[in-house]
């Protein structure tokens, strides 16, 4: 009876034992190739079956990648602030068909009329910014009143996908809870959920283990003698867009609190977080936006929400299977690598 008992864990652990095996197998193998320097981690029902760490947050000095580097995530920022707007609503604080100018009025004639959910999944009509509105460090006031224009050479608004967007939300979510960006995340998503290596960058102190960023732009085409260059973007002004960072530990212990329900209610997951938002397929993000990812139901046997982001040198993935029960978490610090091919070889490998 003992030996019965003991099976599915022994089961279990090679299993994670195997996948941790194939996992570092592909990884391995890109990074000799020069393709990735990151972490990468894989989770299946609430259980970590393979961390594989590989190459230099600083390069410099030669500082290894670890399990506590932290890594600025890019657009995945994009759900923490699709996540804190749906906590708000679920407060009762706003609803997302409201328009932005009923917390914004000082907002320009022409984009009175762009709601919560046209920023939520990039249909607002607004233009993209230039490249330019990260020379300086700026505030979200100052960037919103810098940067929000309608792009008056389209009719109608259709998806475009920019950071304005959810700059522009970020100062909506301050608006409405009287507390600045990094506060409220704190408030609604890192302290309940223990998260002690995830924060918003800023100019004002240094973040330990914080890794550096390097790029070429070569995602996957180059060899690994190809030259990079240090990033030097103000990487703050990108608010709740882009400025967010963390570690992949952190960012799994995420996605189990959307499983288990300690964020959003059930109801909420399902029909917002989980379900697509907007008719179309976007090639362009491979899938359909609901709140917080995009809904791809072509690239696998099963639908998975994916979420990226790439800022130069630093670049985030995140497919998750509906359900929350299969992860893949993959960072990285330098653009040598694509990731979504990546990606593509190492999810099917955690069935």
């Amino acid at each position: 009876m003992r030996y019965l008992l003991l099976l599915p864990f022994v089961l279990l652990l090679t299993r994670s034992a195997a996948a941790q095996t194939r996992l570092d197998s592909v990884l391995t193998a890109e990074y000799q190739a020069g393709h990735f320097n990151g972490a990468v981690l894989a989770i299946t029902n609430g259980r970590v079956v393979a961390r594989v760490n590989r190459g230099y947050a600083n390069l410099q000095f030669a500082v290894p990648i670890t399990d506590s580097t932290r890594f600025p995530i890019a657009s995945m920022t994009k759900t923490f602030t699709a996540l804190l707007t749906l906590q708000l609503q679920e407060q009762g604080r706003l609803k997302l068909t409201d328009k932005a100018a009923a917390y914004l009025p000082e907002l320009p004639a022409n984009c009175q009329n762009v709601t919560l959910l046209d920023l939520l999944t990039h249909y607002s009509g607004l233009k993209n910014e230039p490249v330019q509105a990260y020379a300086a460090r700026l505030t979200t006031l100052e960037f919103v009143r810098a940067y929000v224009v309608r792009d008056e050479t389209k009719t109608a608004p259709g998806f475009n996908y920019n950071n304005v967007d959810y700059i522009l939300l970020t100062r909506v979510l301050e608006a409405v809870s009287g507390r600045p960006y990094p506060a409220l995340l704190q408030a609604l998503i890192l302290t309940p959920l223990g998260l002690k290596n995830t924060g918003v960058l800023t100019d004002q102190r240094i973040i330990a283990n914080l890794a550096y960023g390097y790029h070429n732009y070569s995602f996957g085409e180059n060899s690994k003698q190809e030259p990079l260059k240090n990033d030097n973007r103000e990487l703050a002004n990108y608010a709740g867009a882009g400025a967010v960072y963390s570690t992949a530990a952190d960012l799994g212990k995420l996605v189990e609190a959307l499983r288990t329900h300690r964020l959003l209610r059930p109801q909420t997951t399902a029909q917002l977080l989980i379900k697509p938002q907007q008719p179309a397929y976007l090639d362009y993000a491979r899938g359909r936006p609901s709140i917080g990812f995009y809904v791809n139901n072509r690239t696998f046997a099963q639908p998975v929400l994916e979420r990226r982001g790439s800022i130069e040198g630093f670049n985030s993935a995140l497919l998750v299977s509906p359900d929350f029960r299969t992860t893949l978490i993959m960072l990285c610090n330098t653009d040598t690598g694509d990731l979504e091919k990546i990606g593509d070889a190492l999810y099917p490998l955690l069935k």
